[in-house]
Protein backbone atom coordinates (compact mmCIF):
# COMPACT_ATOMS: atom_id res chain seq x y z
CA UNK A 1 0.00 0.00 0.00
CA UNK A 2 1.69 3.50 -0.64
CA UNK A 3 1.96 5.85 1.63
CA UNK A 4 0.19 8.58 2.33
CA UNK A 5 1.96 11.81 1.45
CA UNK A 6 2.53 9.84 -1.79
CA UNK A 7 -1.49 9.21 -2.37
CA UNK A 8 -2.19 12.84 -1.79
CA UNK A 9 0.72 13.87 -3.85
CA UNK A 10 -0.68 11.77 -6.97
CA UNK A 11 -4.20 12.81 -6.46
CA UNK A 12 -2.77 16.72 -7.03
CA UNK A 13 -0.91 15.71 -10.42
CA UNK A 14 -4.06 14.18 -11.30
CA UNK A 15 -6.12 17.15 -10.94
CA UNK A 16 -3.58 19.73 -12.43
CA UNK A 17 -3.43 17.06 -15.15
CA UNK A 18 -7.06 17.28 -15.69
CA UNK A 19 -7.19 20.96 -15.45
CA UNK A 20 -4.69 21.48 -18.44
CA UNK A 21 -6.61 18.73 -20.05
CA UNK A 22 -9.66 20.78 -20.06
CA UNK A 23 -7.95 24.27 -20.60
CA UNK A 24 -6.49 22.59 -23.71
CA UNK A 25 -9.74 21.18 -24.96
CA UNK A 26 -11.74 23.98 -24.80
CA UNK A 27 -9.71 26.81 -25.86
CA UNK A 28 -11.00 30.34 -25.27
CA UNK A 29 -14.47 30.63 -27.24
CA UNK A 30 -17.00 33.23 -27.28
CA UNK A 31 -14.38 36.11 -26.94
CA UNK A 32 -16.14 38.16 -29.64
CA UNK A 33 -19.55 38.55 -28.81
CA UNK A 34 -22.20 41.00 -30.40
CA UNK A 35 -25.62 42.78 -29.33
CA UNK A 36 -27.68 44.10 -31.48
CA UNK A 37 -31.14 46.35 -31.05
CA UNK A 38 -34.12 47.56 -33.05
CA UNK A 39 -33.65 50.90 -34.43
CA UNK A 40 -36.23 51.33 -36.30
CA UNK A 41 -38.88 49.30 -38.49
CA UNK A 42 -41.52 49.21 -40.91
CA UNK A 43 -44.23 47.20 -42.61
CA UNK A 44 -44.07 46.15 -46.46
CA UNK A 45 -47.70 45.84 -48.08
CA UNK A 46 -47.54 41.46 -49.49
CA UNK A 47 -50.69 40.17 -50.18
CA UNK A 48 -53.75 39.51 -48.29
CA UNK A 49 -52.45 37.18 -45.69
CA UNK A 50 -49.05 38.59 -45.18
CA UNK A 51 -46.58 41.23 -45.03
CA UNK A 52 -43.43 41.88 -44.33
CA UNK A 53 -41.17 43.50 -40.87
CA UNK A 54 -38.51 45.21 -42.68
CA UNK A 55 -35.88 45.89 -39.27
CA UNK A 56 -33.16 48.52 -38.72
CA UNK A 57 -30.43 46.90 -36.70
CA UNK A 58 -27.62 48.14 -34.98
CA UNK A 59 -25.09 45.44 -33.77
CA UNK A 60 -22.15 46.37 -31.43
CA UNK A 61 -18.79 44.14 -32.02
CA UNK A 62 -17.33 43.13 -28.80
CA UNK A 63 -13.74 41.89 -27.76
CA UNK A 64 -13.98 40.32 -24.47
CA UNK A 65 -10.76 38.88 -24.24
CA UNK A 66 -7.36 39.87 -23.11
CA UNK A 67 -5.93 39.42 -26.89
CA UNK A 68 -6.68 40.55 -30.20
CA UNK A 69 -9.15 39.14 -32.67
CA UNK A 70 -9.42 39.19 -36.08
CA UNK A 71 -12.73 39.28 -37.89
CA UNK A 72 -13.63 39.02 -41.62
CA UNK A 73 -15.11 42.19 -42.42
CA UNK A 74 -17.73 43.31 -43.46
CA UNK A 75 -20.73 40.75 -42.04
CA UNK A 76 -23.86 40.89 -42.48
CA UNK A 77 -27.17 39.59 -41.25
CA UNK A 78 -27.39 35.79 -42.28
CA UNK A 79 -29.56 33.87 -40.81
CA UNK A 80 -32.22 34.62 -37.96
CA UNK A 81 -33.43 32.80 -35.54
CA UNK A 82 -36.90 33.37 -33.89
CA UNK A 83 -38.04 32.23 -30.49
CA UNK A 84 -41.60 32.98 -29.48
CA UNK A 85 -39.67 34.77 -26.13
CA UNK A 86 -36.76 36.49 -24.91
CA UNK A 87 -36.36 33.51 -22.24
CA UNK A 88 -36.79 31.14 -25.30
CA UNK A 89 -34.21 32.63 -27.50
CA UNK A 90 -31.75 32.64 -24.31
CA UNK A 91 -32.53 28.63 -23.92
CA UNK A 92 -31.91 27.84 -27.75
CA UNK A 93 -35.96 27.07 -28.21
CA UNK A 94 -36.81 28.34 -31.58
CA UNK A 95 -39.47 28.44 -33.48
CA UNK A 96 -37.82 28.40 -36.38
CA UNK A 97 -34.74 29.70 -38.38
CA UNK A 98 -34.07 30.79 -41.99
CA UNK A 99 -31.41 32.43 -44.24
CA UNK A 100 -31.81 35.67 -46.15
CA UNK A 101 -31.12 36.14 -49.86
CA UNK A 102 -28.87 38.79 -50.66
CA UNK A 103 -27.74 40.40 -54.05
CA UNK A 104 -24.53 42.26 -53.65
CA UNK A 105 -24.89 45.25 -56.69
CA UNK A 106 -20.71 45.00 -57.02
CA UNK A 107 -18.04 43.09 -55.83
CA UNK A 108 -17.58 43.20 -51.85
CA UNK A 109 -13.63 43.61 -50.82
CA UNK A 110 -13.34 42.20 -47.31
CA UNK A 111 -10.88 42.89 -45.17
CA UNK A 112 -9.23 41.14 -41.69
CA UNK A 113 -10.24 43.70 -39.47
CA UNK A 114 -8.22 43.39 -36.30
CA UNK A 115 -9.89 43.97 -32.98
CA UNK A 116 -7.96 44.86 -29.89
CA UNK A 117 -8.67 43.67 -26.27
CA UNK A 118 -11.96 46.01 -25.24
CA UNK A 119 -12.16 47.35 -28.43
CA UNK A 120 -15.57 47.79 -29.87
CA UNK A 121 -17.10 48.54 -33.11
CA UNK A 122 -20.90 49.10 -34.45
CA UNK A 123 -22.33 47.77 -37.60
CA UNK A 124 -25.63 48.74 -38.87
CA UNK A 125 -27.59 46.12 -40.64
CA UNK A 126 -31.22 45.02 -42.37
CA UNK A 127 -33.48 41.53 -41.55
CA UNK A 128 -36.86 40.49 -42.60
CA UNK A 129 -39.74 39.02 -41.17
CA UNK A 130 -42.55 37.81 -42.42
CA UNK A 131 -45.82 38.11 -40.78
CA UNK A 132 -49.53 37.01 -41.17
CA UNK A 133 -52.45 39.04 -40.48
CA UNK A 134 -54.48 36.28 -39.27
CA UNK A 135 -52.63 34.12 -36.53
CA UNK A 136 -55.19 31.45 -37.74
CA UNK A 137 -53.98 31.65 -41.01
CA UNK A 138 -51.12 28.72 -41.91
CA UNK A 139 -47.53 29.81 -43.20
CA UNK A 140 -44.28 28.12 -42.79
CA UNK A 141 -41.58 30.32 -41.35
CA UNK A 142 -44.00 33.11 -40.53
CA UNK A 143 -44.81 35.22 -37.24
CA UNK A 144 -48.40 36.68 -35.90
CA UNK A 145 -48.65 39.92 -33.37
CA UNK A 146 -46.32 39.59 -30.66
CA UNK A 147 -43.22 39.93 -29.07
CA UNK A 148 -40.17 37.68 -30.01
CA UNK A 149 -36.76 37.24 -29.38
CA UNK A 150 -34.16 36.81 -32.12
CA UNK A 151 -31.17 36.07 -32.88
CA UNK A 152 -28.89 37.02 -35.67
CA UNK A 153 -25.80 35.52 -37.21
CA UNK A 154 -22.99 37.04 -38.95
CA UNK A 155 -21.58 35.96 -42.47
CA UNK A 156 -19.78 37.52 -45.11
CA UNK A 157 -22.24 38.39 -47.70
CA UNK A 158 -20.39 36.07 -50.11
CA UNK A 159 -17.17 33.91 -50.84
CA UNK A 160 -14.55 35.97 -49.33
CA UNK A 161 -11.15 35.09 -50.62
CA UNK A 162 -9.20 31.94 -49.93
CA UNK A 163 -6.62 33.77 -48.24
CA UNK A 164 -8.49 35.33 -45.74
CA UNK A 165 -10.45 32.31 -44.70
CA UNK A 166 -7.76 31.32 -42.35
CA UNK A 167 -8.57 29.49 -39.05
CA UNK A 168 -7.45 32.10 -36.83
CA UNK A 169 -10.27 34.49 -38.55
CA UNK A 170 -14.06 34.77 -37.76
CA UNK A 171 -16.31 34.44 -40.51
CA UNK A 172 -18.86 34.12 -38.25
CA UNK A 173 -20.36 35.60 -34.85
CA UNK A 174 -23.95 35.22 -33.37
CA UNK A 175 -25.62 38.21 -31.79
CA UNK A 176 -27.24 38.00 -28.23
CA UNK A 177 -30.92 37.21 -28.19
CA UNK A 178 -33.14 40.64 -28.70
CA UNK A 179 -36.45 41.83 -28.41
CA UNK A 180 -38.64 42.13 -31.73
CA UNK A 181 -42.42 43.39 -31.78
CA UNK A 182 -44.68 42.66 -34.44
CA UNK A 183 -47.84 44.84 -34.37
CA UNK A 184 -51.36 44.35 -34.52
CA UNK A 185 -53.44 45.99 -37.78
CA UNK A 186 -49.62 48.03 -38.54
CA UNK A 187 -49.59 50.55 -41.06
CA UNK A 188 -48.77 48.79 -44.62
CA UNK A 189 -46.21 50.57 -47.28
CA UNK A 190 -44.75 49.81 -50.92
CA UNK A 191 -41.47 49.24 -50.14
CA UNK A 192 -38.54 48.93 -52.74
CA UNK A 193 -37.83 45.39 -53.87
CA UNK A 194 -34.95 44.07 -51.66
CA UNK A 195 -33.34 40.79 -50.24
CA UNK A 196 -36.08 39.05 -47.86
CA UNK A 197 -35.77 36.54 -45.43
CA UNK A 198 -36.12 32.67 -46.58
Amino acid sequence: MLPMPMIFAIFLLSVTLNLVAQQTQQPESGVVGAKAHVVEQKYCRGDADAFTVSFDVEMVIENSSKRPAYLLWPLVPWVGKVASSIGDAQARKFLYEQSASHYPQEQIHFERLKLEPGQKISKGGEYYLIARHDPAFTLPNSVSAGTYGLVLVLRPEEEPPAELQGSETLQSITTDPFVVRVPHHPKLTVCEAQGKAR
